[in-house]
């Protein structure tokens, strides 16, 4: 879907009679956040990927012990049902723009499709999705309109974006009709070195959510990934973040580039986006280092967006407020 200026302008007036001053633009300050948030990271070599892939038994063994820690469960079964219930509409948001070797691995989604189905989520209410049908293609999922849906944004109608203009703070956007269709969201992004916005990994993954990202790259991102999550369509839908770490790229990101590409074998789990995020950077960061790098910091790249999500009330960043458990 592109927009000409005088098009977008004119939508945004349109919708001016669908939304009231106080409804058009989504509290951005902060909410009160005191407990602190639980973050698990687990790693193994059976997470590791093999042809572009992860093990789905593998990955699934592994998204459930982390869950279960999250969740403080004593079970898959009662971690997973303490996130959905068998109701609702559950969408897997994927990253799959740097094609196969940097996209989330098909065999974490399977496992996260099978731990849907323990919460008692039936498969026809199940959707993995990203913004084109190509980009899911080329990372290896399988396209399908019967059981579990495999699609992509653009292949429902009008380009799969809603027509009004909706608003987050500094972001003017449309989004993609699957995050009206489905009632909760997980992110399911990779860890990777961005060289605009530091890392891409949860919050940024939304950028994939909306028909316009390209205009929000200016100043690292920030505060633009910050105000488009604070958008009710995410805040109040983003249920958990499932962090593919299990191949990480250091340096050259978002795109895949092998002399910084490294097998990390390794998940990172949260319900905080911004503690997930948080850690993800950290993780970043310390690899770097050991790799002979600079820091984010360093090279003039630190994601700032990341801070101002705390300041929008979205999650912890300080490391006071994030409980971090290694597996």
């Amino acid at each position: 879907m592109n927009f000409s200026r005088r098009e977008f302008l004119q939508r945004c007036v349109n919708s001016m009679a669908y939304f009231t001053v106080s409804s058009a633009f989504p509290r951005v300050f902060a909410r009160p956040i005191k407990a602190a948030s639980r973050v698990v990271e687990v790693r193994d070599d059976k997470l590791k990927r093999v042809g572009d892939d992860v093990n789905p038994e593998a990955a699934g063994r592994m998204l459930n012990r982390a869950l279960q820690k999250l969740m403080q469960a004593n079970s898959d079964l009662s971690a997973w049902k303490s996130l959905f219930n068998p109701r609702e509409r559950v969408g897997i948001k994927v990253s799959c723009l740097p094609g196969r070797k940097l996209s989330s691995s098909v065999g974490l989604v399977h496992a996260i499709v099978e731990g849907l189905g323990l919460a008692g989520i039936p498969a026809k209410n199940i959707i993995v999705w990203e913004r084109t049908a190509r980009e899911l293609k080329e990372a290896g999922f399988s396209l399908s309109r019967r059981g579990v849906r495999v699609a992509g944004t653009d292949e429902y109608p009008n380009g799969g974006y809603d027509n009004r203009i909706t608003f987050a703070g500094s972001v003017g956007t449309c989004f993609s009709v699957l995050m009206e269709k489905v009632d909760a969201v997980i992110s399911v992004p990779v860890l990777k070195d961005h060289d605009i916005a530091g890392i891409s990994a949860g919050m940024k993954n939304f950028y994939g959510a909306i028909f316009n990202p390209n205009k929000y790259h200016g100043n690292g991102c920030n505060p633009f990934v910050a105000d488009l999550c604070t958008h009710p369509l995410i805040r109040d839908k983003l249920r958990l973040v499932v962090l593919d770490a299990s191949r990480l790229q250091l340096q050259n990101g978002p795109a895949f580039f092998h002399r910084y590409a490294m097998e990390y074998g390794g998940l990172v789990l949260g319900t905080d986006p911004v503690a997930v995020d948080t850690v993800g950077w950290h993780i970043v960061d310390r690899e770097r280092v050991k790799k002979g790098l600079k820091t984010l910091k360093q090279v003039n790249r630190l994601p700032g967006y990341i801070a101002t999500a705390e300041k929008r009330g979205l999650g912890h960043m300080q490391g006071a407020y994030i409980d971090r458990i290694i597996l």
